[in-house]
């Protein structure tokens, strides 16, 4: 695998040049985009925006990095102390600042990390790489460290520092980065407990999760209620949900770009973290202790193991002797890896591996019957990188990727046997996704205040939506045609353009050109992007942004009762990209040095959509291929409003979420053609966020509490009987009859979590972390999923009492929580 990923990281300019080529034969012939009327003329004069003409300059260039790990910072700013001239370091930590020739002061800041200030005079281009000392922990833990960027980010842009997320209250002790985003505006969660994200009324697999540049298809650990992300080896998330750059593509609805550590470049590192149904271990440092490889080299190890299968054990000891009628078990791992080395003043290398699965399974029956269920899913992704200087101020970056998701669903019966369990009939479901992807990309920083990107990204995919294994008797053509892998080959290249003006204005605008190819027919389209920001007298800015996005995958979730079973799919000869063109508009202010408000509104349009057929369930249909249990060119639309207040510094920081919003979604098939409210449909949304760090004593109290609308379902409207030939046999089980789609609503959610965390110190002088918490403090019931009951009682019918009797039957909903009150405890200690 390492060795087909380093053959694509080889191509670069060579095949930027050739795909460029190809992609402009057919994109401009663009038949399936929705939104082609003005596509072509909104993406020429975005790319063709007048750059303003920067004066002659010397230029200062380098890595910017943390003076204890080495780790390179990114975001870091770099610049005269006056604002006028600055720049920022990107993703690797890495700089490039115009200056004049004469004596300038400079100052390098990054939130967290102490300035630094000194003074330059240039004679030429010079190479500077700096290392900032990070501030103390007890004032981190004071204040949370967080520059004011509401003026330079971009619409729809979110970034919050990890030691920020990780101190919201969560579930079992796990700090989790997913749940934590779930409480800001405009994004929220699923059920009860799941990490499948939905983003101003998107689905979840409208979301581009990068992990290291390899995509992650699901999220969810242990049902949804942990999710995949170990925040122990994650260093900094990036969140766009609007004005979406150019360089991103492939889904319609957000992108979480999620970047790894790197490892500790100086000295080695252990930290091992003990909650209460997993643990966590953290190893870190140099590759090697050679002094030509001192602060060139690092790696990092992060494991995660749960041991629930050993409180499950006297439960599963006596289901086999017999005395128990049923028992589950469940296990998960994951494990993040990185290797960096850094090859020459201008070359890096970077290595990274995740890899994570989850099992369950459950027996019952005791006397001569068992049933058996068995789920499995997991992600592995891989990825290398080679970052090149090429000049200055030309930065490259060759990316390639593999990323694999497995889902599996198992059923078995079994019989008593004298002394054995004998299988009688067992049916099995596989789902896959693999994906291979090559991307070259470069920064060309044409001044401090314009940076140019440009790139070209290949993709391979392979889709198994489902591999049946059956018992059954099932005609051999069926199952052949069921298990048919569909093979899809994705082309793009993109171009975005930075800048800004003066100290009021910055923009992005850009475009990117795509196309796929499945079952020989080949998709072409073209994607328009813009956003910018306007500051304004009073610390206030004015945003706005406009994006339109396509989408070449999609994930088949049930809308009927119960748990959902989700399937990735590829759109096919027949089955149509979905796209979504997106309009925002904010403003935001800043009080004082520790308060900032922020209001957006949006609007966004989906076409395209699919979704299964009412009623439909691709587990209970597998003698019929997934493309006849999907209706098609859907519509969705939907308008929101988001409200944050967000205190940023002090010993009491914090947040305040609100959304309000509307989504729907139309088929032809589908309630006769009527909008109906989509299935992540939450009108109102709010969340309350608070942490108090004590100033001396360095313990804190963290606090959260977030109310939202309840989910729309489908239910049946009635229980009904089927006539054979006029004739009703009393043993047939009923069927159900569904009405209008999402026709209940699931109760309001809402619950509150705390949490109280303070240091101790062992005996062998190292310092510890204790953590206490509860989640759902006052025990909401909130629903997981609906259960449908139905009961029998006799009917006699009085004209024929010789037929009878017949069955009558009566149904219940019953509402299923998963999540009472919780308390747990965790511990973590440096080794």
């Amino acid at each position: 695998m390492v060795k087909v990923l380093m053959g694509m990281i080889i191509m670069d300019v060579q095949l930027l040049d050739i795909n460029l080529k190809g992609l402009w034969s057919f994109i401009l012939v663009n038949d399936h985009n929705p939104f082609k009327s003005r596509n072509i003329n909104l993406l020429i004069a975005l790319l063709l925006v007048s750059l303003p003409v920067a004066a002659q300059r010397l230029t200062v260039n380098g890595y910017i990095s943390d003076s204890i790990t080495g780790e390179a910072l990114i975001g870091a700013t770099i610049g005269r102390p006056d604002g006028k001239i600055t720049t920022s370091s990107n993703t690797f930590g890495y700089y490039t600042l115009s200056l004049p020739s004469e004596k300038t002061s400079v100052r390098v800041s990054c939130v967290g990390y102490k300035s630094c200030d000194f003074s330059l005079t240039l004679s030429g281009d010079t190479t500077i790489n700096i290392a900032l000392k990070p501030e103390s922990i007890e004032l981190a833990e004071v204040v949370i460290k967080e520059k004011n960027t509401l003026g330079n980010s971009s619409a729809g842009f979110v970034s919050i520092p990890i030691s920020r997320l990780k101190a919201v209250p969560i579930l079992f002790g796990e700090a989790d980065i997913i749940k934590s985003l779930a409480l800001t505006p405009g994004i929220t969660t699923g059920n009860e407990g799941t990490t499948g994200l939905l983003v101003r009324g998107g689905t979840p697999d409208q979301n581009l999760i990068l992990l290291d540049d390899a995509t992650v298809y699901n999220t969810a650990h242990l049902f949804g209620l942990v999710s995949v992300f170990n925040s122990d080896a994650i260093k900094n998330v990036d969140l766009y949900k609007a004005g979406f750059p150019a360089r991103y593509g492939g889904r319609l609805s957000s992108v979480f770009d999620i970047a790894m550590k790197e490892g500790n470049r100086k000295t080695q590192n252990k930290e091992l973290t003990v909650g209460l149904v997993s643990s966590r271990l953290l190893w870190e440092g140099p590759l090697s202790n050679q002094a030509k490889y001192a602060g060139k080299t690092s790696f990092l190890v992060a494991a995660r193991s749960s041991y629930l299968t050993a409180f499950l054990l006297p439960k599963y000891l006596l289901f086999k002797a017999g005395k128990a009628k049923n028992y589950f078990n469940y296990w998960l791992y994951d494990v993040n890896a990185k290797i960096n080395f850094q090859v020459s003043p201008r070359s890096q290398f970077f290595a990274s591996i995740y890899h994570g699965n989850d099992f369950y399974s459950a027996q019952e029956g005791i006397v001569i019957d068992r049933n058996k269920v068995g789920l499995s899913w997991g992600n592995t992704t891989v990825t290398v990188r080679y970052n090149h200087i090429l000049r200055p101020r030309l930065f490259l970056k060759s990316i390639g990727s593999f990323s694999r998701y497995r889902y599996g669903i198992s059923a078995a019966n079994f019989k008593k046997q004298g002394k054995k369990w004998e299988e009688s009939n067992s049916l099995e479901s596989l789902s896959s996704v693999n994906d291979w992807t090559h991307k070259t990309a470069f920064e060309w920083f044409l001044g401090s205040a314009q940076t140019l990107r440009f790139g070209v990204q290949t993709s391979l995919y392979t889709y198994r939506p489902v591999v049946f294994k059956t018992t059954f008797d099932l005609p051999d053509d069926s199952l052949s045609s069921l298990n048919t892998s569909i093979y899809t080959q994705e082309f793009s290249a993109f171009a975005e353009y930075e800048f800004t003006l003066g100290s009021w204005f910055k923009a992005n605008a850009g475009g990117r050109l795509i196309g796929m190819n499945v079952q020989g027919r080949t998709y072409k389209n073209i994607e328009p992007r813009i956003s910018a920001n306007i500051l304004l007298p009073g610390n206030l800015s004015l945003k706005g942004a406009y994006t339109q996005m396509n989408q070449y995958t999609h994930l088949l979730t049930n809308n009927s009762v119960g748990l959902p079973n989700d399937v990735w799919v590829p759109v096919t000869k027949t089955i149509l990209p979905a796209s979504s063109e997106q309009y925002t508009l904010g403003i935001s202010k800043t009080f004082g040095a520790d308060i900032e408000l922020s209001v957006d509104v949006y609007c966004k349009t989906l076409l395209n959509l699919i979704d299964y057929a009412s009623g439909a369930s691709f587990f209970g249909s597998f003698d019929k291929s997934w493309q006849s249990l999907i209706e098609q060119n859907g519509e969705g639309r939907i308008r929101g409003l988001e409200l944050f207040v967000n205190k940023t510094k002090g010993a009491f920081t914090g947040w305040v979420g609100y959304t309000l919003s509307k989504n729907e979604r139309r088929f032809d098939r589908i309630d006769n053609g009527d909008w109906y409210a989509s299935n992540f449909d939450r009108r109102h949304i709010l969340s309350l966020v608070g942490n108090y760090t004590h100033p001396i004593f360095n313990y804190s109290f963290s606090a959260s509490w977030v109310y939202q609308s309840g989910a729309p379902v489908s239910m049946p409207i009635a229980i009904y009987k089927k006539f054979d030939e006029g004739q009703i046999s009393p043993d047939d089980s009923p069927s159900v009859l569904y009405g209008k789609r999402n026709n209940v609503r699931l109760p309001a959610y809402h619950k509150l979590d705390v949490s109280y965390s303070f240091d101790v110190h062992t005996s062998k002088h190292k310092t510890a972390r204790m953590t206490f918490g509860v989640y759902n403090v006052y025990n909401r019931v909130n629903p997981y999923y609906l259960t449908l009951q139905i009961k029998s009682f006799p009917v006699l019918d009085p004209f024929t009492p010789l037929v009878g009797p017949y069955k009558g039957f009566t149904s219940s909903v019953n509402k299923v929580g998963v999540l009472p009150l919780l308390p747990y405890i965790s511990y973590s200690i440096k080794l």
